[in-house]
């Protein structure tokens, strides 16, 4: 991959809301005694991260992608977007493009970041292959959306470090088109 700009944040979910925005605050007291008499009414708690299979894993990091993404003003056009050549993740435009003129193709790699592979890399698994696949996604979608006239290549990465709660990095300009 390319020097890109990299961005990196933690990311926590809460379980009242969709997904929690960043600087929300704490839940309060109340709202943990509920939760404690909910279990003790025999409720049976949400499955964990670990027990997730890969595919809810990767719909799970996808969400939690998208989710960043409109917290920090993109646009999403499309999500599991698909042409002949395959599928991409989320098709967004940048909060920070003022012409609005560039759509970004993000790929979301999750990975389960626990025990040994605490310290794994899902932005490593855009391989050669998929690279080129999504240069193969980006010629569709410019003959699809003429209006388009430039497509930049983003690669967000997510490591699931426990039960709605992930290291997020997110880099800008991953490949190019010329690659």
């Amino acid at each position: 991959m390319q020097d890109g700009y990299e961005r990196t944040c933690d990311y926590e979910e809460d379980p009242d809301e969709e997904y929690l925005a960043e600087g929300a605050d704490e839940k309060d007291e109340k709202d943990e005694k509920d939760e404690k008499d909910e279990k003790d009414e025999g409720e049976p708690d949400a499955r964990g991260a670990a027990d997730l299979t890969p595919r809810e894993l990767g719909r799970k990091g996808e969400e939690m992608a998208a989710s960043y993404l409109e917290r920090r003003g993109w646009r999403l056009l499309e999500r599991n977007w698909r042409c002949p050549y395959g599928e991409a993740d989320i098709v967004a435009q940048d909060s920070d493009d003022d012409d609005n003129d560039t759509v970004v193709l993000v790929e979301v790699k999750t990975r389960l970041a626990l025990g040994e592979r605490a310290d794994a890399m899902p932005e490593l698994a855009v391989d050669a292959h998929k690279r080129f696949r999504y240069r193969r996604l980006a010629l569709a979608y410019l003959m699809e959306h003429p209006e388009v006239f430039s497509i930049r290549f983003d690669v967000i990465a997510l490591n699931v470090v426990g039960d709605g709660s992930a290291r997020l990095r997110h880099l800008f300009g991953a490949f190019s088109l010329d690659d």
